[in-house]
């Protein structure tokens, strides 16, 4: 449990969301909804760090009644509400009656015709979502079609859905890495963004802009289950690994890390009240 000095120290919480804040399988967020409001409602700012869109990140948002910063697509992206004065210096645009979505990463097509070269070269169907119909990606992520939508939306990102290898996921990643994209593994599929982006990259950004913006020393928590969470959970103070659905943890070397005794949204409330225990 983190001893913290109420005085000088502030909180900001970065979570992933499937398998983390939301349900895994159902994207139910009824366990975590309470706490995430005490949490908006006691002036500790949360930050959804997820591979999701930013349209998928606020359609949560509405639905939890919440509108707070998300950093999207893996960190391409920040999306940043309208009352909060925060990273004016970097380019954004404006999302209407919301905020702005400050831009990090490349553009999606770019990396869509990275991938159509890759496949060529491999001889492998990625299968993105880009080239999948509404219907294929309702059946394969149990998505309504309005949210197969939201998912396929992508600014910065592609989502590549095949079941391949470990050893071939490496060699495309390798493959990427020479032209400055690089591919992570999320609870599901693999997302391919800007080598320059990160999770971990966004989170700084964003801490930073805060203490800049409200003065004081803050210290971060960071919440998620999977390979894609490493960099975002390694580059906080307080990282936390929730259990995935079958009970056992993702495999991750972090020297600090606090592996939860609990799974997705239940180990996500544990992490909060251990880690915010004056909450």
């Amino acid at each position: 449990m983190p001893q913290l000095n109420k005085k000088k120290l502030r909180t900001i919480v970065f979570t992933d969301l499937d398998g983390t804040l939301i349900d895994f399988e159902t994207y139910s967020f009824t366990t975590t909804a309470p706490l995430a409001q005490k949490l908006i409602n006691k002036n500790i700012p949360l930050v959804f760090c997820s591979s999701k869109t930013l349209e998928e990140q606020l359609h949560l948002m509405k639905e939890m009644g919440i509108l707070t910063p998300c950093i999207v697509e893996n960190g391409s992206g920040i999306f940043v509400p309208g009352k909060l004065n925060l990273l004016n210096e970097y380019p954004s645009k404006p999302i209407g009656g919301f905020g702005k979505l400050v831009k990090l990463g490349v553009s999606n097509l770019k990396i869509q015709k990275t991938i159509a070269s890759l496949t060529n070269e491999m001889g492998i169907d990625f299968l993105p979502y880009s080239k999948l119909t509404l219907l294929k990606i309702t059946k394969i992520t149990g998505l309504s079609e309005e949210a197969a939508q939201r998912a396929q939306n992508r600014e910065f990102s592609e989502t590549l859905t095949a079941t391949l290898s470990d050893a071939t996921w490496k060699e495309v990643n390798t493959q990427l890495n020479k032209v400055g994209l690089q591919c992570l593994c999320g609870g599901r599929f693999y997302t391919v963004t800007s080598k320059d982006c990160g999770k971990d990259i966004a989170m700084k950004l964003l801490t930073d802009a805060y203490q800049t913006n409200e003065g004081g020393k803050w210290h971060s928590i960071a919440i998620g289950d999977s390979a894609n969470d490493y960099a975002m959970l390694r580059s906080s103070d307080y990282p936390y690994l929730v259990q995935r659905p079958d009970g056992t943890w993702n495999e991750m070397e972090i020297p600090n890390l606090n592996r939860v005794n609990a799974i997705g949204p239940h180990g996500w409330v544990k992490a909060i009240n251990d880690g915010i225990p004056q909450l």
